[in-house]
């Protein structure tokens, strides 16, 4: 399997192309899509979707351009829907770049336990609620794209709207801290991690 992170996207967001002998996936859209098409071509890949962790606006910015330059499919939790559409609730109105318009719907709304076959990979999605009410974490094999619940020795903020410190502890304690400890954790945010290294060291989790 390939992972390719791009990083530096909007508030230093990442991009992850995945992908295995028969496609992949786009996790995450806070880089210019040229860039990211750029990548995807580099390796050859084909890839007709995007998954997003979560609605805010560093995440999925770029979505609706990408989207018209490769026909890809937008998928996001249910929970998450209208943060495409409503600009205060992904933060989009306090973005000077763009202003107070929002995005279009997603192509699929996305529920706990779906699971997307898309070539070779399985792509299992977990709902954990917390940063946002629709945020996911997205496991295939033993990597697991956390998007802003779990972060390298720390968590996602919980002070946006529909934000819950409560939520967002007990997803990363009872969904994510479930994954085996060798799985890989690449954050919304930051560097890689693993599970087993977070639940003995993240000071967030175990205050």
């Amino acid at each position: 399997m390939i992972i390719e992170c791009i990083s530096g996207g909007l508030i230093n967001s990442n991009v992850y192309v995945v992908a295995g002998n028969e496609g992949g996936v786009i996790i995450d859209c806070g880089c210019p899509a040229e860039k990211i098409i750029e990548t995807v071509n580099r390796f050859g890949i084909d890839i007709k979707d995007v998954i997003l962790t979560h609605g805010h606006f560093d995440h999925v910015y770029y979505a609706d351009s990408i989207r018209e330059l490769a026909g890809m499919k937008i998928h996001i939790h249910k929970n998450d829907a209208d943060f495409l559409t409503d600009p205060v609730k992904s933060g989009l109105m306090f973005y000077h770049r763009r202003g107070v318009q929002g995005f279009k719907p997603a192509d699929n709304l996305l529920d706990d336990g779906d699971i997307l076959k898309i070539g070779d990979l399985e792509l299992k999605i977990l709902h954990t609620p917390g940063h946002t009410p629709g945020s996911i974490s997205v496991a295939v094999g033993n990597c697991v794209f956390t998007g802003d619940t779990l972060f390298h020795t720390s968590i996602g903020r919980t002070d946006f709207p529909g934000g819950s410190h409560k939520d967002i502890i007990k997803s990363i304690k009872n969904r994510l801290f479930t994954l085996p400890e060798e799985t890989t954790v690449y954050p919304g945010h930051g560097e890689s991690t693993q599970i087993g290294y977070e639940k003995r060291n993240n000071p967030f989790v175990n205050e």
